[in-house]
Formats: C-alpha cells, sequence, structure tokens
C-alpha cells in the first residue's frame, strides 16, 4: 500500500495523509479518523507512520467519552479542543452510543495500536472501560479520567453529583414543592444512584417523606424523559408539581410530554434539568439547571493532561480538580411559597 492508495480509499488527497500522519493541525477529527482507519485496515506502515505510532512524530491525544447525541459531550470536547490546539495536539475520539454502549469500549481496545500520547476518559461508564484503563496505566501513559473511575486510582476532573442533585432538590423544596418526582438515569450508572441519594438525602433534610412513586426510572435520553413525564403527569389526582430530571436532555423529554397533556410549564408542573448545556436558554421558558459547566470540564481535564505531559504530577500538584455546580434560575419552576401566602391573606 501507498500513501496514494491511502489517499484513494480514503477519499482524500494524498496530502491530506501526510498530514495526518505527522500529526499536523489542519485536518477535521472525522478525515483524522477515517484516514486512521484505512490505514490501520490495509496495513499502510512506512517509517513515518512506524514513527507516528510510537508516538515520535504525532502529538495525538485518545479521548472516550459516551454517546455524541448528548450535547453534553459535545460541550465536553470542545472545552478539549480548545485547549490542547494551541499546542499543537490533536485528538482520536471515540465514543459509544445509547443503543450500544460496548461500541465505546470496542474502540478504546483499538487505540492502542496507535501509541498515543495520552488518554481523556469518561468514566461514567468506568466498568465498560478498567480493563484498558489499567493497560493505560501500566503502559505509564499520561491518563485524565472524566468522574472518578471507582477502584482506579486516577488523575480526575469532576464534580459531586450527589451534592449537586441534593442542591437541586433543596431549591425546589425551599420554594414550596413537596410533591416532587425524580426522573432518574439508567439503572447500570453509578452517577444515576448518586443524583438519587442526593435527592433522598434533601428529602430527609427537610423531613419530607420519602416514597417509592417518588423516584422514576427515566434512562438518559429525551425521549426516556418524555416517556417517564407522561407517566407521573398523566395521573391529574398525583401529579407532582415538580419533576427533578437526571439531565437536561430528559427534561427536554419532560418538556414535550408535558404540552402534549396540555400542562402549562411553570404554572401547572415545574421543571429542573441536571448538566446545564446550552440548549437549556433557548427552550420554551429557559430551562431551570443545576449546571456542572461541561465545557470547563473538558478545559480542566486537557490542561491537566498537558501538565502530566510536561512531567508533572498533575495539575499543580493535585490528582482531583472538583468543578462547583451551580444552579442557574431560569423561568420553569414556580414559587408555591407565594400561592400560598396568597390563600393566607385571602
Amino acid at each position: 500500500m501507498t500513501a496514494q492508495d491511502i489517499a484513494k480509499l480514503s477519499g482524500v488527497s494524498r496530502t491530506t495523509v501526510f498530514a495526518v500522519v505527522k500529526g499536523k493541525p489542519g485536518v477535521s477529527p472525522h478525515t483524522r479518523e477515517r484516514v486512521w482507519t484505512t490505514i490501520r485496515e490495509h496495513g499502510y506502515e512506512n517509517g513515518l507512520v512506524q514513527k507516528s505510532l510510537l508516538g515520535e512524530a504525532s502529538k495525538m491525544i485518545g479521548v472516550v467519552v459516551g454517546d455524541l447525541n448528548n450535547p453534553f459531550y459535545t460541550e465536553v470536547i470542545s472545552g478539549i479542543h480548545s485547549v490542547l490546539r494551541p499546542d499543537g495536539y490533536q485528538h482520536m475520539l471515540y465514543h459509544g452510543t445509547d443503543e450500544c454502549p460496548e461500541e465505546g469500549t470496542e474502540a478504546f481496545g483499538s487505540l492502542k495500536a496507535y501509541g498515543l500520547r495520552g488518554y481523556i476518559i469518561s468514566a461514567g461508564e468506568a466498568e465498560q472501560y478498567e480493563k484498558h484503563i489499567r493497560w493505560v496505566q501500566q503502559s505509564k501513559r499520561p491518563l485524565v479520567t472524566i468522574m472518578e473511575a471507582p477502584g482506579l486510582d486516577t488523575h480526575t476532573v469532576r464534580f459531586d453529583n450527589r451534592k449537586g442533585s441534593r442542591d437541586a432538590t433543596d431549591y425546589l423544596l425551599n420554594v414550596g414543592h413537596r410533591r416532587i418526582a425524580c426522573l432518574t438515569g439508567p439503572v447500570r450508572s453509578a452517577t444515576a444512584k448518586e443524583r438519587i441519594l442526593g435527592f433522598v438525602e434533601s428529602l430527609i433534610a427537610h423531613e419530607v417523606e420519602f416514597r417509592e412513586s417518588m423516584t422514576v426510572r427515566a434512562g438518559d435520553t429525551s425521549s426516556d424523559g418524555y416517556r417517564a413525564a407522561l407517566e407521573v403527569l398523566s395521573e391529574s389526582d398525583s401529579r407532582p408539581t415538580a419533576l427533578l430530571c437526571c439531565n437536561d436532555r430528559v427534561a427536554i423529554g419532560a418538556y414535550k410530554a408535558a404540552h402534549e397533556l396540555g400542562l402549562h410549564i411553570p404554572r401547572d408542573v415545574s421543571i429542573v434539568g441536571f448538566d446545564g448545556i446550552e440548549m437549556g436558554e433557548v427552550m420554551g421558558p429557559p430551562l431551570t439547571t443545576l449546571s456542572v459547566f461541561p465545557r470547563e470540564i473538558g478545559r480542566e481535564a486537557a490542561k491537566m493532561l498537558l501538565h502530566l505531559l510536561a512531567g508533572g504530577n498533575g495539575r499543580s500538584g493535585t490528582r482531583e480538580l472538583v468543578i462547583e455546580h451551580k444552579l442557574i434560575e431560569r423561568e420553569s419552576v414556580r414559587d408555591l411559597r407565594s400561592d400560598s401566602s396568597q390563600r393566607r391573606s385571602q
């Protein structure tokens, strides 16, 4: 195989093939991945490629995240790219999907062939990636995880899921809501379990009785949120006054269910999201959400990795950086306290 052959098979120019092999900027991640896939499948291994695979001519970082249909991950990647690009680094992106999460695991395994300089891995589903993360550690390659990987000692950038959920629930309780339904994430998700714990802890602190019916398994997509919200909002006698959603995508689905049932947000039902993706700002009404600043998470993960590549032991000597969350109040929550005050005065 020649560079011209690879160019033809990839649908790019010979110059682009050499740019990819040398790790030069100016090539889109999609094109870069397509060229490397062709190289791997057809065995093009001249001296330059060998050097690139050994990391001698390449400044490539492996990035492994969840489903790119989730805007949270696209914003994280945007943050990573904004830091790596000025330093001349490019990233090879691999991800799973909601329908087939094992694709991310298979893709992760294929990264080993490239001898990448370092890795940034979203550890939300760390059990899928455990053996690969251990391989990265054993190979002494710099590694930063987004969220902690249970049982694995890694440099980490994370946010506090449990406290975030507790703070979001506190907010709803403080403005007078007592009938709250928590639309939770997938059963397999450690993140979902932490957010349920935060929800329950807040109820206990406010002396509100917890009932099993207050948690509804929703998944993490907008269609999951739609189905779960449709279920809990259809019962007019026991309808919750507020929905606490495990992420903003689920909240988007809950909006659709509420509108379909003829319910006004927030007059008839209040909705709070989690993550803080940009889409929440333009929803009607704008979504109140617990923001964890996904772009900032990506930027800080990339900064920590660059520090490791430069020979440091974590950014400023730390192995863990916790991004502080913030409740972004918009227009999707009704303050029931004023309603109670008006009834008492009448």
